[in-house]
């Protein structure tokens, strides 16, 4: 079954893709559980290996032997998304039996779902350099079928600023990650904010920040290190891309790959708008510059 893409603008935000202005507005209404583990991220700052990173410690680490990813959509669904077989995401989060269910958006605040703030819902959010999600994001709309129509940009000079405007799927990456910050300092009793660089940086820290917030038997050392292996790369693309048609979902997974790819002159304008909307040294603190 063909699935339609579309692009528009709800609320303030551009959308793109497999989407609908009613998948995103039912996402905004979702009706969950007391239990469910929300997992929120901009697009391209570490979601599929976050999702990985939970599977393993939530559900055990052999259940992410040979997980792929059209395994991984039934076990973690991506609520807003129309997949190709007419399911959306919420029709299969509403099929999940297991306890505690996990569940995914690209959205910001006032989209996404309404629960997670009003019910106070456990909310990991996912932060990343701006450098090197713009970076991802622009091999992605080249490689994703949900977006290759969407890529009308003359080069990655073109992408930058688009990027650099909000003008890609799910806006701004500057107010998107401004907003559920504030969301996360404000709320940290169910908010927690992870960054993709700790994850290569200070993977067995990150793990134990996860672990604890979301109140999960204590992991020993070595379980954390089998959940890194099993996590990794490496071990994550051979899983995924068994199907040609995955490939690019896994990418390099590199920090700072921005230093060698970015036209001169990007990286200041984007250090100048990160500055304007964290302050200086809340954004080293964060490694956004």
């Amino acid at each position: 079954m063909a699935r339609t893409q579309n692009s528009f603008v709800l609320e303030g935000v551009k959308i793109e893709g497999a989407y609908s202005e009613e998948s995103v507005l039912a996402t905004k209404n979702f009706q969950g559980r007391e239990s469910d583990i929300h997992l929120t991220s901009y697009p391209r700052t570490g979601t599929a290996w976050t999702q990985n990173v939970l599977v393993g410690m939530v559900y055990g680490l052999d259940l992410l032997d040979g997980l792929d990813h059209s395994k991984m959509r039934p076990l973690f669904p991506y609520l807003e998304m129309k997949y190709m077989d007419g399911l959306s995401g919420l029709e299969l989060a509403n099929q999940i039996t297991r306890v505690p269910r996990m569940v995914k958006n690209h959205l910001p605040p006032h989209l996404a779902p309404q629960e997670i703030f009003s019910l106070q819902r456990k909310n990991v959010v996912i932060a990343r350099n701006p450098k090197d999600t713009a970076l991802s994001y622009f091999k992605f709309y080249q490689t994703n079928p949900n977006l290759m129509k969407f890529y009308t940009s003359n080069g990655l000079e073109d992408f930058l600023d688009k990027f650099l405007e909000g003008d890609v799927a799910y806006g701004s990456w500057w107010i998107w990650t401004k907003n559920w910050i504030d969301k996360c300092r404000a709320h940290p009793e169910n908010h927690l904010l992870i960054h993709y660089e700790d994850l290569h940086l200070n993977f067995h820290q990150t793990a134990q920040k996860l672990v604890q917030f979301l109140n999960l038997p204590p992991m020993s050392e070595e379980s954390i290190a089998a959940l890194q292996s099993k996590t990794s790369v490496d071990n994550m693309k051979s899983r995924y891309e068994q199907d040609p048609k995955r490939k690019g979902i896994i990418n390099k997974g590199e920090l700072h790959g921005w230093r060698k790819d970015f036209p001169e002159g990007f990286a200041e304008q984007f250090d100048q708008l990160t500055i304007e909307t964290f302050g200086k040294e809340y954004a080293i603190t964060q490694k956004f510059i």
